[in-house]
Formats: C-alpha cells, sequence, structure tokens
C-alpha cells in the first residue's frame, strides 16, 4: 500500500479530513465493498484529482478510515477510568447507549474488521493492530487497579481485557442481529463479573 504525504496545508488537510469522515460515515452505512468511491466524492463535495493527491487508492482510504473510526473509540474511551470499577462500569452503560442510538448498526470498528479481515495480510494486520490498541487501552487500567490490590495478584490485565473486548464484540453482533439491546447488555454484564471475580480473594 502506497503511502501519500500529509497535506502541508490547513485546507488540505480539512479536504482530506472531510473525505475520510465522509467514507467512514457511509462505509458503516453500507459496508466498505458496497461504498463506491464515487458517491464518498460526490457526498463529500471531492473530485477524484483531489482524491489522488491525499490517497493512493480505495484500500489506502480503507485504511485510513480504520484509523479514524479506532481513534474515535479510543477518544471515547479516555472519557472514563477504566482504572476503577465505577468507570468500567459507567463505560459500559455509554457503549449500550451508543449501540442504541445507532439502531443497532453494531462496532464502528468490529463492522470494518468483518469485511477487512478477508481482504489480505496487510488489511489483516491493520486490523489485528486496531483490536490490539483497543486492549492495552483497557490492560493499562486493569494493570493500574492490579498495583493498587483493587485486582488479586494472580489477575493478568492483558488477557481479562481480550477477554472484555470479544465480549463487547459478541455483544454488538448479537445486539445487532436481534435488533434490541439486550443480547449486550448480557455480554457486558458477563464481562463485568468476570473482572470482578478477579477482586483479590479474602
Amino acid at each position: 500500500m502506497t503511502t501519500v504525504a500529509e497535506p502541508k496545508t490547513a485546507r488540505g488537510r480539512e479536504r482530506k479530513s472531510a473525505i475520510i469522515t465522509t467514507a467512514a460515515t457511509l462505509m458503516y452505512e453500507r459496508g466498505v465493498r458496497a461504498t463506491a468511491l464515487d458517491d464518498v466524492l460526490d457526498y463529500s463535495d471531492s473530485g477524484k484529482s483531489q482524491f489522488y493527491h491525499y490517497f493512493s487508492s480505495k484500500d489506502d482510504l480503507v485504511a485510513a478510515v480504520l484509523e479514524y473510526q479506532l481513534m474515535t473509540v479510543l477518544g471515547e474511551l479516555r472519557g472514563f477510568r477504566l482504572d476503577t470499577w465505577s468507570g468500567i462500569r459507567a463505560w459500559f452503560d455509554a457503549l449500550l447507549e451508543g449501540q442504541e442510538q445507532r439502531e443497532f448498526r453494531g462496532c464502528p470498528v468490529g463492522s470494518l474488521a468483518v469485511e477487512l479481515s478477508a481482504c489480505g495480510p496487510d488489511m489483516q494486520r491493520r486490523v489485528a493492530d486496531a483490536f490490539s490498541r483497543w486492549e492495552s487501552a483497557l490492560a493499562r487500567g486493569l494493570a493500574s487497579m492490579k498495583a493498587r490490590r483493587a485486582l488479586d495478584r494472580s489477575a493478568r490485565p492483558e488477557a481479562l481485557a481480550e477477554a472484555t473486548l470479544a465480549a463487547i464484540q459478541g455483544g454488538y453482533v448479537l445486539s445487532t442481529a436481534h435488533h434490541g439491546v439486550g443480547p449486550m447488555r448480557t455480554a457486558l454484564d458477563t464481562a463485568y463479573s468476570r473482572l470482578r471475580a478477579s477482586r483479590p480473594r479474602e
């Protein structure tokens, strides 16, 4: 995948950002394959010459969309204290609320991952890296809890973070399939109980 230099002007950065955010919205609503490049350009009021000034191909744009969606998720995550039980619970509640507000379309990162994982080794690596960065953000909070002895000495923050993210993604999928928040609430309640089970034993 060819790398294109970042725009040097504010106007260039705004134009590139408009293309990415428009593509992110369309790909989330329609899927990657069903989102035509011409539609992205039309909705973002951009031309093909502008597009190829900022991106080498549609794959390059898709990679930028994946990064954009991940950074959005991680930005929201920073609003919660993931090194406290109340912070984790508040984050889970916000995930439920967000899924309802998006009318059960699913996880912005996870929905991309389903399609991109079948798009060759480069995209597979990008998807795996995205989830690893998400897991690491949670693992850092859990490691802090372990250092404060809010988690048992035998607790493994990385493994707990991986299991939690797996539960979140499973909750998204079932919630989307059933078009209801119930399956996701069950998944998150189970994940929370599993985390709480890692508290120090009396």
